[in-house]
């Protein structure tokens, strides 16, 4: 893993702070594939090539990356604009979120920002028209849960998949109404300002509703701040001109301040993002100190939590010292006995027939056969289980510090 001071360089060069930061061979050798993994090579690529040269071996290896980005943004804008064109056509209104956005805005050029998934947000009232036209335009799959099971548990659709594209994430709102916001989706829309990719028009967010966004995302990511999220932060406060009153009324009204805070905090102590002080000091919680920002950099530093799936991450939350037995026997319960319609879901089977009844004791084995090994290398206290239980300990005192009022 990449050391504190790998990572301190990485982010001089990716936020270009002034830093005199040297590298040994050896230490290239374990930066580079950290870089890839945050998602930001090609952007140390542009960085390294106007400052420090590393090794030749490390420089092309980064020049491939920056290439290859540089291709598959192409074909990402060239897909883009071909679903936008026909759920224009249909009067469906488009925002074009996160990664797509900022790649041809706030980062220049475009092959910098690596893009994953085409997030789009439409109006509630258009999930139907629009998972028609993707359905009609081969994007699948064609059975699909029905859209008040999906917006109950979700802020956007079950990915819509074609062989050769890029998956299609429809969102209806910014976050999922499991978590603790009360988004204004109609702000969002009202705010929303008018830009071209290609010969396509389509909308964004307002840069306030853009960085509360990318804040909020960040601070509940799984790698929590990570080099993308922070470079994100710091290129956007550094294009616009942000409103930081509106932007911290936004985040009270739509009770997220506190993870708005903590993600700016962070941007601002790591990266050098232009956070004026006397925000940062007005807008501060009263119940905000630095440890919070001690165990994001803990976190940071150990990857062992993306190399657990979900349903593990999940189970570990059993093991949590703060949570009593009333919520560990609560998680449970959900997590083995979920609602009738999600059941029916889950197996493919119509929620108002008699046999969804008998999935209950199916889903039970299936679960107790998933988690057996995960409880027993808890059990026997294996090192690396341990650590991961530790991390997520820390993960979640951060999520509940962000919920308190």
């Amino acid at each position: 893993m990449p050391s504190e001071k790998m990572i301190d360089f990485l982010l001089a060069f990716l936020c270009e702070k002034s830093d005199k930061l040297k590298l040994s061979n050896a230490e290239w050798e374990t930066l580079l594939p950290f870089a890839t993994q945050q998602g930001v090579a090609p952007l140390l690529y542009q960085r390294l090539t106007h400052t420090q040269i590393p090794p030749t071996k490390i420089l092309d290896a980064l020049c491939e990356a920056y290439h290859h980005n540089a291709f598959k943004n192409a074909q990402y804008y060239q897909q883009l604009s071909e679903i936008l064109k026909p759920l224009q056509a249909n009067g469906i209104d488009v925002i074009l979120l996160k990664g797509a956005y900022l790649a041809k805005t706030v980062y220049q050029p475009g092959a910098l920002r690596v893009i994953g998934d085409i997030d789009l947000l439409v109006k509630k009232a258009d999930l139907e028209q629009t998972e028609k036209i993707l359905l009609e335009m081969g994007y699948g799959p064609t059975e699909r849960p029905s859209l008040k099971t999906q917006c109950a548990t979700s802020h956007h659709l079950d990915a819509f998949i074609k062989k050769g594209a890029f998956p299609i994430e429809i969102h209806w709102t910014l976050f999922s109404p499991l978590l603790p916001f009360e988004i204004r989706v109609d702000i969002l829309w009202e705010q929303a300002r008018s830009f071209t990719i290609g010969d396509v028009k389509i909308l964004s967010l307002s840069p306030e509703d853009l960085l509360f966004h990318l804040c909020v995302h960040a601070a509940y990511s799984n790698r929590f701040v990570g080099m993308r999220f922070l470079c994100d932060i710091h290129n956007t406060i550094r294009y616009y001109d942000i409103d930081w009153d509106l932007l911290f009324s936004r985040a009270r009204q739509w009770k997220a301040e506190k993870a708005v805070y903590l993600a700016l905090y962070t941007a601002w102590d790591w990266g050098g993002a232009i956070v004026p002080e006397k925000v940062l000091e007005r807008f501060k919680p009263s119940d905000f100190n630095l440890e919070l920002v001690v165990k994001i950099k803990e976190i940071s530093h150990i990857d062992i939590l993306n190399n657990w799936r979900a349903h593990e991450k999940f189970f570990a939350a059993l093991w949590l010292p703060n949570k009593s037995i009333r919520e560990k026997l609560s998680i449970i319960l959900k997590r083995f006995f979920p609602p009738l319609e999600s059941l029916a879901n889950m197996y493919d089977v119509p929620k108002n027939s008699w046999r969804v009844y008998f999935y209950y004791p199916v889903r039970l084995k299936y679960l107790l056969v998933k988690y057996s090994a995960m409880v027993w290398r808890i059990l026997r206290g294996e090192k690396k289980a341990q650590s991961f239980m530790a991390q997520n300990n820390q993960i979640t005192l951060l999520k509940d510090w962000m919920k308190s009022n």
